[in-house]
């Protein structure tokens, strides 16, 4: 340390020299960084929905939920298996370490679910992983007093969704197709439509 300080008190030129690299290195860094605000990462969640028309939420807990969660938890690699039951639907989340190879954990999910002893009346369980891109970057509604909710829906599934879909890079998953045939919405006098997960990049 003291060879240091001698260092610097008799070589006071190259010390500023150093100091002014540093500055304008750090500046340069700082202004040519590339930064997101929403960066493309992948988390390692495996999510399971499965719709049980009809049922309540604790027939859809007890009847699909469960049986779910407990083929599940089995996997190799898995650290939690968390589920939420709704009326009609079940959410199963199944976290994995980040050493995990997604791909593979999410073909193991399917194989299991292929196994699993559900209602007849429940549709094939959807499966899909979730990255920070999927969050939608625009969010809209519709709503109009005039026409009924199916009406609406078909208004804004066809005409209006062409429209948008004019613009570049307009992206849509199947899942998110899939929110808006199965949206319940309601109100006493206004019929509503309204839909996610657009992106516009």
């Amino acid at each position: 340390m003291g060879k240091f300080i001698k260092f610097s008190l008799k070589n006071k030129f190259a010390v500023w020299l150093l100091t002014l690299f540093v500055i304008i290195a750090g500046l340069y860094s700082g202004f040519n960084m590339k930064l997101e605000t929403i960066p493309d990462i992948s988390t390692p969640v495996v999510t399971v929905s499965a719709t049980y028309p009809g049922a309540t939420p604790e027939q859809v807990a007890d009847k699909v939920s469960k049986p779910i969660e407990q083929k599940l938890q089995g996997l190799s690699g898995v650290d939690t298996v968390s589920s939420s039951s709704y009326e009609n639907m079940a959410t199963i989340q199944v976290e994995y370490g980040f050493s995990k190879n997604m791909e593979k954990a999410e073909d193991e999910v399917r194989r299991a679910l292929s196994n699993v002893d559900l209602p007849d009346d429940v549709e094939e369980p959807n499966v899909s992983r979730q990255s920070i891109s999927d969050f939608p970057i625009i969010s809209l509604s519709v709503s109009d007093d005039k026409k009924s909710l199916e009406d609406l829906t078909k208004y804004v599934k066809i005409p209006l969704f062409h429209k948008l879909k004019k613009c570049k890079a307009f992206l849509r998953s199947a899942c998110q197709e899939n929110k808006l045939k199965k949206q319940n919405l309601y109100s006493n006098k206004t019929s509503s439509s309204s839909w996610d997960s657009m992106k516009i990049r």
